[in-house]
């Protein structure tokens, strides 16, 4: 069936063709996640808590040559814990969906572009399948930053934090998987900012004199926000966190300026 020569219930079996099809590809390989439990828990969804993870062994090497701290970040021990009879079932089966739906996030992107351009003209077509790519690049980079930067000096400051010492610090499975699987998504989707701001510089909504004007309050917000998640006094560790969240937005400011210079 040619998409531009079908009608609506044409194009809906196509759509509906298309989301059957994704649906197949994130059940199959969540199934393969599934059957891969030991190495898809010990070696990614809990990695971030050991001390030889790559971003604590790579910060440990960069503050001991630069002699900013002591050269060591201290990684606290996290206790998880499940308080529920099925809870860890239930956890695997949908940290499986999960994992899937990310690995499959350029199958969907790709099922969505093939369902979309025989609406648009030439011209559109090169944009938006452009756009498509940088999304999908995009995302992929605000989660790998996510989980190899973020959230492993936040679990491990907020692990070790205790307002008492005879307090401690049991983490239910659920508050651990809910807090890496949204602090990848957030920064998986804070990353697409240079996407959204192009387009709105596009359309004439967002103008360079005006992020050009906030650029002091981003970098402080961003700082704001690195302080707290840093897990140690010294200020490499934070502005290495910082780093890649106000490069973003940089990289929107300079979106919105070639935009404006092109138009």
């Amino acid at each position: 069936m040619d998409p531009q020569k079908g009608n609506f219930w044409d194009h809906l079996e196509v759509l509906r063709g298309v989301l059957i099809r994704s649906f197949i590809a994130v059940f199959v390989v969540a199934i393969v996640v599934f059957l891969l439990k030991n190495f898809v828990f010990e070696e990614i969804i809990f990695a971030p808590t050991n001390s030889d993870f790559p971003t604590f062994r790579l910060f440990n090497f960069f503050t001991s040559i630069l002699g900013v701290s002591d050269g060591s970040i201290l990684v606290e021990p996290v206790k998880v814990i499940s308080t529920r009879l099925a809870g860890q079932f239930f956890m695997h089966m949908s940290i499986s969906f999960y994992v899937a739906l990310v690995i499959c996030v350029p199958y969907i992107t790709g099922e969505i572009w093939i369902f979309i351009r025989p609406a648009l003209y030439q011209n559109e077509k090169k944009y938006i399948s452009k756009a498509l790519i940088f999304t999908g690049i995009l995302f992929y980079l605000g989660v790998i930053t996510a989980y190899y930067l973020i959230f492993p000096l936040s679990v491990n400051f907020l692990a070790s934090y205790q307002v008492m010492p005879d307090i401690e610090n049991l983490i239910s499975i659920d508050s651990y998987i809910d807090t890496l699987v949204e602090l990848c998504l957030a920064t998986g989707i804070s990353f697409e900012l240079p996407i959204a701001t192009y387009f709105l510089a596009k359309i004439g909504i967002l103008k360079y004199k005006f992020m050009q004007t906030h650029r002091k309050h981003a970098f402080v917000l961003v700082l704001i926000i690195s302080a707290i998640i840093t897990p140690s006094t010294d200020v490499f560790t934070m502005f290495l966190t910082a780093f890649p969240l106000y490069l973003i937005f940089e990289l929107s400011v300079w979106v919105v300026k070639k935009v404006e210079k092109k138009e």
